[in-house]
Parts: structure tokens; sequence; C-alpha cells
């Protein structure tokens, strides 16, 4: 690696560790003054929240850190370009991309370990945040509102329903596939409602249907006026297990869920589950298609760029990157573009302009 290398590199790392540091301290001061009053009333153990807090880093790097490095990069390009050093690295016949490749490395390798951190960590420790908030800091942890359109797996099965009714502990219009021990889906129920009632879970007009290993129906459907199902959660758990299901699934497990229900044909349910797969893949790679969109801008040559201004541009790119981002995967949750190309708009987007930024830039 060239000492010029070195030079951009080190001072990127050492802003990008900077402004990492002061968005975890806020999050955590923030999320401790707006949970105070729970947390005073849970009374729980030092260590507990100690572990609650720690089991949360790994969400909150994830969420902090395509702006982080944002912001590291306008503000090193910027301190270089007031000290008219970049100025000097072009007259001296050195190119945009060689300058731009330090940044780049840095951007591959952050995005690199958030995909990591995101399908070895962040699932686990979620849902041991979940479990602590739930046991000491809001014991009655439950929605007290309707919820449209839900998921969540249980044991060999994937549940999908229309409605969920917290106050009623019922679901409406419930279809569930199960996995024999080959791992095909060997069965298709559908029910009307799923209430819990006296510890157990009861579905109402149950009809199911037996299925092959290509997911064709073998016999005539079995109907039940109602019927118990061996579903061991309690509500308050599957509130959280729904919740988890398609924001922290493995991409494993989504890639296996999409392949299981393309063998059965149920491509109503598969819109969903093929964005949140691209979704998941996207979102830890952000930092690489965000640095790329934006570098150059990084790099043009102004004589002064204050910090107060590199913090306002980095984030103004990242909430333009993540809502265009957001908005594209609505537009394929709603059938109005494919949904494996939804959640690839902006980050081509970004990569597009970032490369012909590059080009043509003087």
């Amino acid at each position: 690696m060239r000492i010029l290398d070195k030079y951009i590199l080190k001072n990127i790392i050492s802003t990008y560790v900077f402004i990492l540091l002061v968005f975890i301290c806020l999050y955590f001061i923030i999320d401790i003054s707006t949970n105070l009053s729970d947390i005073l009333k849970a009374k729980p153990p030092a260590m507990t929240l100690v572990q609650f807090y720690l089991n949360m880093l790994p969400l909150i790097y994830l969420t902090v850190s395509p702006f982080s490095i944002a912001i590291s990069v306008f503000y090193t390009f910027g301190e270089l370009n007031r000290n008219n050093e970049v100025l000097s690295m072009r007259a001296s016949g050195i190119s945009v991309f060689n300058m731009s490749f330090p940044v780049i490395f840095f951007a591959i390798v952050i995005s690199g370990a958030s995909l990591v951190i995101q399908e070895r960590i962040l699932i686990t420790s979620q849902k041991k945040v979940e479990d602590i908030r739930m046991r000491f800091i809001k014991k009655n942890f439950a929605p007290s509102t309707e919820e449209t359109n839900i998921a969540f797996s249980s044991g060999n099965a994937i549940f999908f329903s229309g409605k969920y009714i917290p106050h009623k502990k019922m679901f409406q219009d419930v279809m569930i596939f199960e996995e024999n021990e080959e791992k095909n889906v060997s069965k298709k129920t559908i029910c009307k409602y799923l209430i819990y009632e006296q510890s157990r879970w009861k579905a109402y007009e149950l009809i199911e249907y037996q299925l092959d290993e290509k997911g064709n129906i073998t016999a005539a459907p079995a109907y039940w006026k109602e019927k118990m199902i061996p579903l061991e959660e309690k509500p308050e758990t599957l509130t959280l297990k729904k919740s988890l299901f398609f924001q922290f699934s493995s991409l494993k497990k989504l890639k296996k869920d999409i392949l299981q229900l393309k063998r059965i044909r149920a491509y109503d349910k598969l819109a969903h589950l093929i964005i949140d797969y691209h979704r998941r893949l996207v979102e830890p790679l952000s930092p690489f298609f965000i640095i790329m969109g934006t570098l150059p801008f990084a790099l043009e040559i102004k004589k002064r760029r204050a910090a107060f201004s590199s913090l306002g541009v980095g984030i103004m790119f990242g909430f333009i990157y993540y809502t265009f981002m957001y908005f594209s995967i609505a537009l394929g949750k709603g059938g109005a573009i494919l949904p494996i190309f939804a959640p690839w708009l902006a980050p081509l987007f970004f990569l597009a302009v970032g490369v012909s930024g590059l080009i043509f830039i003087k």
C-alpha cells in the first residue's frame, strides 16, 4: 500500500471511529431517556441493563455505520481540500481513482464486517434484547393496535396471517405450511381464525391439504369446524417472533423459505419474502454503495469545508439513500416493480452516479 493510501486511510478510519462512537453514545442517551420511567418501575438488576445495552450494540452499529462512514469521507476530503492537498495530488498526476482506492477499500471492509455481524450476531443479540425487554423493562409487552400481513415461524411450520388482533389474542385468515423430516413442505393448512383459549391455540373452520415433494395435493382435503394447533408459544412470545421473522431472519433461512414456497407455488406469499431476502443482502452493503455515490461530491475542489458541513452533507446523502431504497421497496410490495429489483434500485443508482461522477469529475 502506498504512503498516500495509508495517509488517506488513516484519516478516514480515525474519523469514522470517532463519529461511530459519538452516534452510539447518543443512541444510548436517547434510549435511556425514553425508557427511564419503565426502567425505574421495573428496577432490573444492573447487570441485566448492561447485558441489554451490550446486546443492542450490533443493531446500533448496523444502523449508524453507513452514516458514520459517509461523514468521515466528507470530513477527510474536506480537510484535504481546505489544505489544498487534493489540488496538489491531482496537479502531480494522481487520478481521482487512485485517491478513491483507500476509501473504496475501507467501505468494502466495513460492508463485509456488517454482513458478518448481521448473519452471525444480530439475530441472537436481538432475541436477548427483546427477552430482557419483556421480562424486566416492559412486562406487558404487546402491541395495542391491529396488524396486517404478518408472518412468523414456529418449529417446522411457517405461519402467514392476514390480520392479528392483540386484545382478542386472535389471528385471522391464517395459512400454515409444515415441513416433514426431509425438509419438504408436506402439509398446507388454511383456517379462518386462530385464537388463544385456555392456554392453547385453537383453529376454526380449518382445511388441511396433504402435499407431495413437488407441492401437489395428494388427497382430498380434510375439514374441521375447530381443531387444536400444536403451537406452544404464547401470544406475547409470538409478538416477538413475528417481529423478528422478517426483520432478523438469516439469509440462509429466508432462501430456504423462498425455495419451499416456490415449490408449492404459493406465489401470493412469495413477493414479501423475496423483497426481504434482497433487502437483508443490500442493507449491510449500504456503506459501499453510499460511499460510491458520494465520492464525486467529496472530491470536489473547494477551499473550505467545515466539520458541521461534512456532518450535514453526510447525513443528507444517507437520508436520500435510505428514503429512495425504502420507497422502492414499498413499490415492490405494492406490485409496481418486480420484487427482486425493489431493494436494489437505490444502491445501483448510487453506484451509477458515483462511477460516472468519478469518470467526469474535473
